[in-house]
């Protein structure tokens, strides 16, 4: 009985070992099979040599085409305001209104004295003619006759001058309703509802924005590249990736002593209100033209201050940080050195980076 038990053991030993190598070599699992490299398919653009335009950097200050601040022209009460900070108005539109009542009582006054003036000076031309009359016939003396037209003139004198203070009073009535000189933006309101303004009091800052004009200073050295019409690139720090194009209008005629420099002004359109006037200014003035590597406008791809592009050479995209020089006719010129055969890929793909693999 204990054979057959043992028979039985030395059969299933190697059954068991068999099975213990099966379980071994499951635990280590499947190898790992490595995908496949993706490969971006972009569109790729050649490198041209053009005719750029050359600049010279100078910087400026924006300034408003006209700034006015307007002032009460009366005294009194303000009773209504109108406008708020940044709100377009037109020319003549009521900015803010002034009690008018004392006003219209001053105006009915001073016109109820020019009537009274005005059958003065009727009595006084009469006199006038007699007295003439009287002194043709000898009937007065010379004394009185000079006397008597004193006092004619002196009427007259009185009833011109009632009669301004009657078309002054009626001014000062109408200047109660306060307006703006010419179409603007609202920069800022200075009075309110119930405070009580005189004939020198800010009412409130009017600016027009549209066009912008852009202060400049010339060094001495550049003093002869600068000319009246010439073509500026104006660039501020709000709008790094914008260009706004400017035209010399306006060129002092003398350097200023203590800093020896020129200053002009260009004048640049500002119909979305871009350009705001106090920002900081980087501009450069064209001062003529060479021959420059090129790249289309989208193979830029722009982060914060740093511009870079990829070229494609071979299979592979190359990744380059640039500066850019002039922009003219959809393309940008490129300062660093290109080599003319290369290829530049146009708007970059996402993700696409240095090394990444390519067919175009």
């Amino acid at each position: 009985m204990s054979i057959e038990k043992s028979y039985v053991v030395l059969v299933a030993a190697p059954l068991l070992f068999a099975v213990g190598c099966n379980k071994s070599e499951s635990a280590e699992g499947p190898k790992k099979v490595e995908a496949p490299v993706a490969v971006a398919q972009v569109q790729t653009a050649p490198i041209e040599i053009r005719r750029m335009p050359r600049f010279l950097t100078l910087t400026g200050t924006v300034l408003a085409d006209r700034q006015s601040e307007v002032a009460a022209n009366v005294s009194g009460r303000i009773v209504s305001t109108t406008v708020e900070r940044g709100q377009v108005v037109k020319q003549g539109q009521t900015i803010a209104i002034v009690d008018a009542r004392e006003a219209a009582f001053s105006s009915t006054a001073a016109n109820a004295q020019s009537k009274a003036a005005e059958s003065q000076v009727k009595l006084a031309e009469s006199d006038c003619k007699r007295a003439d009359a009287l002194l043709e016939k000898g009937a007065i003396s010379s004394a009185e006759y000079d006397r008597q037209k004193t006092q004619c003139s002196a009427q007259l004198f009185n009833a011109s001058a009632l009669r301004a203070n009657a078309d002054l009073a009626t001014k000062r009535a109408g200047d109660t309703t306060i307006r703006a000189p010419f179409d603007g933006v609202i920069g800022e309101r200075y009075v309110n509802v119930g405070e009580y303004v005189q004939a020198q009091t800010k009412v409130a800052s009017v600016f027009r924005i549209d066009p912008v004009r852009i202060q400049i200073s010339v060094p001495e050295y550049a003093v002869a590249l600068v000319k009246a019409d010439q073509l500026l690139q104006i660039n501020v720090a709000a709008y790094a990736d914008r260009t706004f194009p400017a035209v010399v209008k306006y060129v002092a005629p003398a350097l200023r002593a203590a800093s020896r420099d020129l200053i002009i002004e260009a004048v640049a359109k500002n119909a979305d209100g871009a350009l705001r006037p106090g920002m900081f200014a980087t501009v450069q003035l064209v001062i003529g033209e060479s021959d420059e590597p090129t790249v289309p406008k989208d193979a830029l791809k722009v982060d914060g201050t740093t511009k870079r592009l990829f070229l494609a050479r071979g299979a592979q995209a190359v990744e380059m940080v640039v500066r850019t020089g002039a922009e003219k006719d959809g393309r940008i010129a490129i300062e660093e050195a290109l080599v003319a055969t290369d290829l530049v890929i146009v708007r970059p793909p996402p993700g696409l980076h240095d090394g990444s693999a390519i067919r175009h």
